[in-house]
């Protein structure tokens, strides 16, 4: 009678494939994500897939070797097009071949390599048939949650500078309070005077000066000055 060892030496990818589908039908989701009020999902993460399936390739005599076909980079995004061969370790040329491609989403160097692992999660569940008991969640979904999330504080800050600069242009620049300075002195009205008109408006100087208040000050002064002129005549 044949032992077990030399049994599992015929055998084929194919049958070794299906002795492992054998001991292995379902993977419990294990990663939780959660991105606030009260939103998120627990998805399968790539360490509870190897976890599981690594065993089972060791007992059965199968390995798994990638090769990168093709890296594109977008800013943040990377994708990641992979060939995955499935060997039969005491037959090498008794193989087959799978791809797949993984995004991953990262402000650092970590895209390439979440990409990876996106995509060997991917065809070791498709390959072996094994159910999550959820619709696909991929890690770059995980990824894209925490890009929106940062996206969207980035937008908020983006929103109140857009703000902070409206109401700092809303002020006088360095050329219109030269404009205003030098119309005071060519109406003939003292500065300090002028000063002290801008602060009845409730103006500490110059540089609060509302810019659509800047014309009504201008005839303001011109006003004020012609009818001290006039009464020094």
């Amino acid at each position: 009678m044949a032992t077990k060892e030399k049994v599992v030496y015929k055998l084929n990818i194919h049958q070794r494939l299906n002795l492992i589908m054998s001991e292995i039908d379902y993977i419990k989701k294990d990663k939780s994500i959660n991105f606030g009020k009260g939103g998120g999902f627990t998805v399968v993460g790539h360490d509870a897939v190897t976890k599981l399936i690594h065993p089972l390739l060791v007992k059965h005599g199968v390995n798994i070797i990638p090769t990168i076909k093709q890296i594109i980079q977008e800013g943040n995004r990377s994708r990641v097009d992979l060939e995955f061969r499935w060997i039969n370790i005491d037959n090498p040329s008794d193989h087959f071949v799978t791809e797949a491609s993984g995004y991953g989403i990262d402000q650092q160097d970590k895209g390439i390599g979440k990409g990876w692992s996106v995509a060997q999660r991917y065809t070791v569940l498709k390959t072996l048939h094994l159910e999550t008991g959820d619709k696909d969640i991929e890690d770059d979904d995980i990824d894209h949650v925490e890009v929106t999330r940062e996206e969207n504080l980035r937008k908020k800050e983006a929103k109140i500078i857009n703000e902070f600069s409206k109401e700092v242009q809303a002020t006088l620049s360095h050329e219109q309070r030269k404009e205003f300075v030098d119309h005071v002195t060519s109406s003939g009205m003292e500065v300090d005077t002028a000063l002290e008109l801008i602060k009845l408006h409730g103006f500490a100087g110059t540089k609060d000066i509302p810019v659509d208040k800047l014309e009504a000050l201008k005839s303001e002064i011109t006003f004020i000055a012609k009818g001290a002129a006039n009464v020094g005549a």
